[in-house]
């Protein structure tokens, strides 16, 4: 007999339930009627299609956030903004720095300094492909 897994249950459900019509429609087996047996398979498929319901209304909502994620992204960005137009607050605050942004008196001037001795040559990307 070969394995039943989940995916393979609703053929299997189908299959016996054709082969005991046919064969023995008024026989019990595993002390269940037939007609026991079809209504467990129908809850079966009930849950089966209540997981698929939600599953496309999952869908859907992860749809709606990622939308209204993006519409928010610019509110974030205009606040930020604003912070640091603001003479009160500034680029140099607490309020700046606890919303994940770098103080100006943090920030690292830029500057970089050559290595002394030889400087390699930066290879671009496609001189690097072709070797």
């Amino acid at each position: 007999m070969p394995r039943i897994n989940k995916k393979s249950v609703p053929v299997r459900v189908t299959q016996f339930l054709a082969s005991w019509k046919e064969y023995a429609p008024d026989h019990v087996f595993a002390d269940m009627t037939l007609e026991e047996f079809t209504t467990k398979a129908g809850e079966s498929d009930a849950a089966r299609d209540s997981i698929i319901e939600a599953n496309t209304k999952l869908q859907g909502l992860k749809l709606q956030r990622d939308q209204k994620d993006a519409a928010i992204k610019d509110d974030l960005i205009l606040i930020a903004h604003s912070i640091r137009g603001n003479k009160a607050y500034g680029e140099d605050c607490p309020f700046y720095r606890s919303l994940g942004f770098v103080p100006k008196s943090e920030r690292k001037s830029g500057l970089r300094r050559a290595r002394s001795g030889k400087a390699t040559p930066v290879q671009s990307p496609s001189e690097a492909n072709a070797a």
